[in-house]
């Protein structure tokens, strides 16, 4: 069985890498990921439950933007909770619209595999950031 730390480096090099079936495999079948973020600011806000509909998500996401950087901080393990603070910069692949920005990680893994992912971003940061897309993709002709 592997250990907490081991598990959420693999995922992070996996997610780095874009290789989702890597972190499929990872993932418990009944994970939650908690996007806190409300659904209105962007729309894979608020929890996803189980590995299908977190693997759709995730690759929405890929198919979305363009990682530009995705940085790891420290890995702060604690038994089966493991914390830590990324910087990532994505480009939305129709706009060309960069954020970078930081974000908090809070995994709990069970028996080598995840079963809860909470992340945290600065929500007015997001929220400005979508904005400006859809301001963009509404002044892009059709």
């Amino acid at each position: 069985m592997a250990d907490t730390k081991a598990v959420v480096e693999l995922a992070y090099a996996a997610w780095k890498a874009r290789d989702l079936p890597r972190i499929v495999e990872l993932l418990s079948d009944d994970m939650v990921f908690a996007l806190h973020i409300p659904a209105e600011v962007m729309p894979l806000g608020g929890e996803t439950h189980g590995r299908a509909a977190v693997a759709a998500a995730l690759q929405g996401l890929m198919d979305t933007y363009d990682f530009l950087a995705y940085d790891v901080g420290p890995v702060a393990v604690d038994g089966a909770t493991a914390t830590c603070e990324n910087h990532f910069r994505y480009r939305h692949k129709k706009t060309g619209d960069v954020i970078d920005g930081r974000l908090r990680d809070r995994w709990q893994v069970a028996s080598g595999k995840v079963v809860r992912l909470d992340e945290w971003h600065d929500v007015p940061a997001v929220k400005a950031y979508f904005q400006r897309v859809a301001m963009s993709l509404a002044a892009k002709p059709a």
